[in-house]
């Protein structure tokens, strides 16, 4: 009997530390409460303050509003008013989570924010953090010159998940990586974003994500199975990069634009690395050769990919790009001292696909091919396409719903047919082997 009472007390203790580590949060909720599923608190930055690791945080559904006194950090990095500082480390076998409730939708509206300083939604400094199922909406820029917002930035924590966050309608960049190894952007989406606030309203801050990491041991960052779209300068940008990333199975469309089409900043897909065309570039002693495979640009106002004016050679391998003006652009610098545009060099580009770009010779530009490996893509001059190629040339199907697990949805669209002379010499990226590179999580 003794043992019994003892095996009960064990299970009754076990189930006591199970709920100690889950914290809930609803917009209904009161920082006086628990933080129990049945007595939340109300405000995400309570629950981060209570969080330890092995913390699983979950938002209950609604609308989460921050106002400028609930600002966790303010003045990091000399720059930013952060709504929520994600400072304490997880551990491999116990990381933080900070989850939407499974089968909720949430929503953290960060239009009431506003400070003389630039606004982070997420300043992610910890390691072993999960952010999980929620959407941001609405962050603003107040600051008239050079400046951005970010409402997710990863400014040291390494070994950490983005997964299923989605960034829109508002001012400021999706996804600003600086520092950190090891860390995973996964099935996210970004869209609408469009500074009107700075530069006169250019837009040229708004990408959908960017990693720029200042060192050159920040390895093994992954952003995968993303979409961006409608961010008034790139969908994806490397520039100032001093460690290689990996894009992979990544979508990106009509970027350049704002929400309503109307022209705004650069205007590329995909860009792949570059440390701009100013004298004196800060540039790694090892210039990192950025990976971009298994994804697909359509319509970007400029290049669907692009080495901008990089100082080395960039992978580039099954992709598929359509209509940009530009599908493929491989212009590098000459060297770091030199502020000189030359035909791309270095570069290996593999089983790509290209398919009417809006510019004459616009299949892959600015590469010379004696200094570069193309290997099996559809140009130059391989194999021509027509619209006969292709399952369907209907793009509102990226806009489709994603599927249960995050994943893009299945589409027809740029999908080749079996019958097609690409479709045998497997180009493009419909034949991109997501499995094989996929991170368990």
């Amino acid at each position: 009997m003794k043992r019994f009472l003892l095996f009960i007390a064990g299970i009754a203790l076990m189930a006591c530390s199970l709920r100690a580590n889950e914290i809930y949060v609803a917009p209904t909720g009161n920082d006086a409460n628990d933080g129990s599923i049945t007595s939340p608190y109300k405000t995400i930055s309570k629950a981060i303050e209570a969080a330890q690791p092995g913390t699983s945080i979950f938002l209950r559904e609604g609308i989460y509003t921050p106002t400028p006194d609930q600002i966790m950090l303010h003045n990091a990095a000399n720059a930013y008013d952060c709504v929520y500082a994600l400072e304490k480390n997880g551990t491999a076998d116990r990381p933080i989570l900070l989850s939407g409730y499974p089968g909720e939708k949430v929503t953290i509206d960060l239009s009431q924010v506003k400070t003389p300083n630039r606004i982070m939604g997420f300043y992610l400094m910890g390691d072993h953090w999960h952010l999980r199922d929620f959407d941001i909406v609405g962050i603003q820029v107040t600051q008239t010159g050079h400046t951005q917002s970010i409402n997710v930035g990863l400014f040291g924590g390494s070994n950490c998940i983005v997964e299923r966050v989605n960034m829109h309608d508002g001012m400021g960049i999706g996804v600003y990586a600086t520092h950190g190894s090891n860390n995973l952007i996964l099935n996210c989406d970004a869209y609408n974003n469009y500074d009107p606030v700075s530069e006169n309203g250019y837009g040229g801050n708004c990408d959908g994500f960017g990693f720029h990491l200042n060192k050159e041991s920040y390895t093994g960052n992954v952003v995968r199975g993303c979409r961006a779209w409608r961010n008034s300068d790139d969908g994806y940008d490397l520039i100032n990069n001093k460690a290689p990333v990996t894009i992979e199975n990544c979508w990106a469309w009509e970027n350049g634009f704002d929400a309503n089409l109307v022209s705004r900043g650069d205007g590329t897909g995909f860009k792949s690395g570059g440390y701009g065309m100013k004298a004196n570039p800060k540039v790694p002693s090892t210039v990192p050769r950025n990976v971009v495979r298994g994804c697909l640009s359509w319509s970007n106002k400029q290049n669907g990919f692009y080495a901008n004016h990089h100082l080395g050679g960039l992978d580039f391998s099954g992709n598929t790009s359509y209509a940009n003006r530009l599908n493929y652009n491989m212009v590098n610098r000459k060297s770091a001292s030199e502020v000189v545009d030359v035909k791309g060099y270095g570069h290996r580009l593999s089983d790509n696909l290209s398919f009417r770009p809006t510019a004459g010779n616009g299949d892959c530009a600015n590469f010379d091919p004696g200094k570069c490996t193309l290997t099996n893509n559809t140009f130059p001059g391989e194999i021509s396409l027509t619209d006969a190629d292709f399952e369907s040339l209907d793009a509102s199907q990226l806009l489709l719903p994603r599927n249960a697990d995050g994943s893009l949805p299945d589409i027809t669209f740029l999908r080749l047919k079996p019958d097609s002379k690409a479709y045998s010499a497997r180009i493009g990226h419909q034949f991109f082997n997501q499995s094989a590179t996929k991170q368990k999580d």
